[in-house]
């Protein structure tokens, strides 16, 4: 497992944005991040990612350094994707495989149902379902399917935002957990029993604090604060590899040298970076 992207749905720096933490990224003081995504990479060079978002070439870039990928053969990069939900940071990506770009055709994509309705509906995804370039499979969780034989993926419904579609976890051979958005802790009470069935999980770590953006109302866009994570799982340390990821750019632990940063790695959690190997 490899982390390509640790970041919230626009990564960091973020387009647009000003914020001290979106210049030192830009400056190069502190290390870019891109959209939430996650690579299963076998030691042949198969490769099946979580999460497909807008950064995907800067993703790519990120995969080819696996010692792994020297390994592959044929057109094309990735062997499947699965997506956790219809939120941008998550499936934008897809748009790179449409029939505008050269891209490997039949490209297996494992969504839930409602996940696939709105591919299925809302163009420019449809346009790549109908030209074959991407092709839909559709499994309701926690249903658990394997693309290949020594690769089990279960799909676990946790409450989120749902524009759009549902949301789901993805669990890895039972062994990884990937949860890069979820509302509150509150809202899932199997949360540390899910968690702690896993011996590597990472975290939705999207905002430190509620104070982090000025300008918006944050009970609009909820995630668990990073301090109340700390403190609800604390005790899994030693037990469970607790990595947190999906960091918005505003989130002060973006900054390795920052005292957040430093609170949570005093906590026995790690934050997630990309190139980020983990093995499953």
């Amino acid at each position: 497992m490899m982390v390509l992207g640790s970041a919230q749905d626009g990564g960091l720096p973020q387009f647009g944005a000003r914020t001290p933490l979106d210049q030192a990224a830009r400056s190069g003081s502190i290390p870019r991040r891109y959209s939430s995504c996650v690579a299963l990479v076998a030691d042949d060079g198969r490769t099946f990612l979580l999460d497909f978002g807008p950064d995907v070439k800067a993703h790519e870039e990120v995969l080819l350094g696996h010692p792994a990928m020297e390994h592959r053969t044929g057109r094309g990069l990735i062997d499947g994707i699965v997506i956790t939900h219809a939120h941008v940071g998550h499936y934008a990506g897809l748009i790179h495989l449409g029939r505008e770009i050269d891209a490997a055709d039949a490209v297996p994509c494992w969504v839930t149902p409602g996940m696939g309705r709105f591919l299925r509906a809302e163009a420019p995804w449809r346009f790549a379902i109908e030209q074959a370039h991407l092709k839909i499979h559709e499994h309701e969780p926690p249903a658990a399917f394997s693309p290949w034989s020594d690769l089990e993926i279960s799909l676990i419904p946790v409450p989120h935002r749902h524009e759009a579609s549902d949301t789901v976890a993805i669990s890895v051979n039972g062994a990884a957990l990937y949860l890069p958005d979820i509302d509150s802790w509150d809202d899932w009470p199997a949360a540390g029993e899910v968690i702690a069935d896993h011996s590597v999980a990472l975290l939705d770590a999207t905002f430190w604090s509620a104070e982090e953006l000025p300008h918006r109302d944050i009970s609009k866009i909820k995630h668990p604060l990073v301090p109340d994570t700390l403190q609800r799982f604390g005790h899994l340390v030693g037990d469970t590899r607790l990595i947190l990821t999906h960091l918005n750019h505003t989130n002060p632990i973006c900054d390795p040298d920052a005292v957040e940063h430093g609170a949570v790695i005093s906590a026995g959690f790690e934050v997630a970076l990309e190139g980020l190997t983990i093995e499953v």
